[in-house]
């Protein structure tokens, strides 16, 4: 897998997710004290995977709470109720943890609860400045440029193709609430800035804009999906269940080790609440989720490589495991908290300078 790597740190996209029913005084205590759990994670077939997992055991019942595209926007909604969250567990990236590790929010994990974290790689598991563990990772993906190779007008080898006006109406575009809008980050770099230097990626972006290559904006997961698969566009930036989901039916590149190009890879897993009665029914479940077992589960339905050694890697995702020097030639890591910081004046100038152009 990625036990090479040597810094890891993603946020996903914000995007806002649902507030789940409110249970208040003793029945939320009594039900949640039960093993009945409140969880909020990706839809499609990342949520399909973790109910399969929760199929195989029968210590906890589900109440499952969808992201609407991306884990940060959920952030400032735990926020607004805290301390009386309605959440056991949270499905998240790493920016998304450290943004709750930083509020505080998150129990600190005890190895010794979730003992089938000892075949985890431990340097990508998410720490406190004091080195506690504050989240529990359970597979690895990636955000990256793709096409549909069987309808992609052109082949696209680097990012100026995006450009080219074979590719009208042929590219599905993230909006500002996916992946923590890293697809002007790429461009920026293909421009010679970076996080910190955007302007090379606004002026790119701005060109594509008005090209009038950009056929959809995908605001959710599901956008992306159907889009491809339904032959609207070819080409596009989005994360690995997405590509994953395409892939099932159709043929598709993905230029994660590709020079031209840049992928950013994440870690997903689950960020547990403080200020629940069912902290031990949460670690157990999570545990039982990430052993060998429930792990090449996960990769197989919901299309992230899975982290525990012991799992089993799908053929088809071989594509997000890297060597040191194919991590150092394919993968960008930024300073993710610049990409945090910078998230509200992105998004403003995104609504500002190209939304009227789409």
């Amino acid at each position: 897998m990625l036990h090479d790597m040597t810094r890891r740190r993603f946020l996903g996209s914000a995007a806002a997710a649902g507030i789940a029913g409110t249970m208040t005084g003793f029945a939320r205590s009594a039900a949640a004290g039960s093993g009945n759990l409140t969880a909020v994670e990706w839809g499609g077939d990342v949520v399909e995977a973790m109910k399969q997992i929760a199929a195989d055991q029968n210590a906890a019942t589900f109440n499952w709470v969808l992201h609407q595209g991306g884990a940060g926007a959920i952030l400032p909604k735990i926020k607004a109720v805290w301390p009386n969250v309605d959440y056991d567990y949270v499905a998240g990236w790493e920016g998304s943890f450290n943004s709750m590790v930083k509020e505080d929010w998150l129990e600190t994990i005890n190895p010794a609860d979730v003992p089938n974290l000892a075949n985890i790689p431990e340097k990508i598991i998410i720490r406190d400045g004091k080195g506690n563990i504050k989240a529990v990772p359970r597979a690895v993906g990636g955000m990256y440029f793709g096409a549909r190779t069987d309808t992609a007008p052109i082949a696209v080898k680097t990012i100026d193709d995006l450009l080219s006006p074979d590719l009208k109406g042929a590219i599905c575009w993230p909006g500002p609430t996916q992946s923590m809008m890293l697809q002007i980050v790429a461009l920026a770099l293909h421009g010679g800035g970076s996080e910190t230097n955007m302007e090379p990626g606004w002026k790119l972006m701005t060109e594509l804009a008005k090209s009038g290559n950009i056929g959809r904006v995908a605001v959710t997961d599901i956008d992306f999906t159907n889009s491809l698969t339904s032959g609207e566009t070819s080409v596009g930036f989005f994360a690995e269940p997405g590509w994953a989901a395409v892939a099932k039916n159709f043929p598709v590149t993905r230029f994660t080790k590709d020079s031209n190009f840049k992928a950013f890879l994440y870690q997903s897993g689950f960020g547990v609440l403080k200020n629940r009665p069912s902290t031990k029914a949460t670690l157990d479940f999570v545990n039982f989720a990430i052993s060998p077992d429930m792990n090449s589960l996960y990769a197989k339905v919901a299309g992230e490589a899975p982290l525990n050694s012991k799992a089993v890697t799908p053929d088809n995702l071989k594509h997000l495991s890297f060597t040191s020097d194919e991590f150092s030639s394919f993968v960008y890591v930024p300073d993710y908290n610049v990409v945090l910081e910078q998230q509200d004046a992105w998004s403003k100038r995104w609504e500002q300078d190209i939304a009227p152009l789409l």
